[in-house]
């Protein structure tokens, strides 16, 4: 069994640009936030977060080790996913109860009460993920590992935008890998891939949660500051999912998928989504942000490849940075969005 101790880092958990982080916001400027603004529709939120539709639909003593054998390369990209993702979803655990936590303090009590169920989902779906790596025979640490890992902190409205999109990419991630597995069903080799559809629901409900409390700054979903936060959180968090999805491809080769067609499908649909949120999206009708992405993706491949060719990597770091911007300059689209118009809860499809 292979357990994270204080000296080892936590297996398949690499140190790069794709590490899942932890974070931390400005507290009290999140216990500013004005409700009045969009009241309806922060209650029925609340609503839903109370209650808890997916309560049920996670089963506590469900088995959820893998039912066939895998090669160890299979192996390895299988464990790497659970790893990944489970730092994920703690992180978001970490940054939602503190946040409930500064905001009862804060006398804020129905904000608290929000985030903490939030928390509650966000706990819900990473231990999950730790029992089906417990039954890999791996053992993580998830408090020891938040207490070794630094901290990152981000202004307010960076974790608003950010959260909303990790939320609503997870949703979709989730939401296509569910129809692709129900439609290829030998491919489903772990139970683990059953629960996927209520967690996406919960994704899917966050994000709108966030979308609302976008909704309560004035300002900060219009004029040239939101056209610019809209343009650099969908380029960064496409990018880190490109990046993720194509250049650590082998998990979803494993399901019987192709990284590169997922990823696209993936940025398509949340672009899309991103709608209802953002003053504008890019245009990703035609193949150009796209094929930006597969040049990226195999500069990055290079660029990991030439450790110890400090010439070779000079210029890989170039082509990198003059891909980064071309992609970040693509062309954006308005997307129709109006600052003061009530939030359209995002359908389940």
């Amino acid at each position: 069994m292979t357990t994270s101790t204080d000296a080892a880092p936590a297996p398949h958990l690499r140190e790069d640009l794709l590490t899942p982080r932890f974070y931390t916001t400005e507290i009290n400027k999140a216990a500013r936030t004005d409700l009045e603004r969009q009241r309806p529709v922060f209650e029925a939120m609340l609503g839903e977060m109370e209650a808890d539709y997916n309560r049920d639909h996670f089963d506590r003593k469900a088995p959820l080790q893998r039912l066939r054998a895998l090669d160890p390369d299979q192996k390895a990209a299988y464990e790497s996913y659970l790893v990944r993702s489970c730092v994920s979803e703690f992180s978001g655990f970490l940054l939602f109860k503190e946040l409930s936590r500064q905001l009862q303090s804060a006398q804020r009590p129905e904000l608290s009460r929000l985030f903490n169920l939030m928390a509650r989902d966000e706990a819900r779906h990473a231990g999950f993920l730790n029992r089906a790596l417990v039954a890999e025979g791996i053992e993580i640490d998830l408090p020891a590992l938040s207490g070794k890992r630094p901290i990152t902190w981000f202004p307010l409205n960076w974790v608003l935008y950010s959260v909303y999109l990790s939320e609503k990419i997870g949703y979709w991630r989730y939401i296509l890998i569910d129809r692709h597995l129900k439609a290829n069903p030998d491919n489903a080799f772990a139970p683990l891939f059953d629960f996927f559809e209520p967690w996406c629901q919960d994704e899917n409900r966050h994000g709108d949660i966030f979308n609302m409390l976008i909704r309560c700054w004035p300002g900060l979903n219009s004029g040239l500051r939101g056209r610019l936060l809209s343009r650099f959180f969908l380029w960064s968090v496409f990018l880190t999912h490109s990046l993720t999805v194509c250049e650590r491809g082998n998990f979803y080769r494993l399901l019987g998928m192709e990284p590169d067609r997922f990823d696209e499908a993936v940025l398509r649909q949340t672009n899309r989504t991103a709608r209802r949120a953002f003053p504008v999206v890019f245009m990703l009708d035609g193949p150009a942000f796209f094929q930006l992405r597969d040049q990226l993706v195999d500069t990055y491949r290079q660029l990991r490849a030439a450790q110890g060719q400090p010439l070779r990597r000079l210029r890989l770091q170039a082509r990198f940075a003059g891909l980064l911007l071309r992609q970040f300059l693509q062309p954006m689209e308005a997307s129709g969005l109006s600052p003061s118009r009530s939030q359209a809860v995002e359908p389940l499809p």
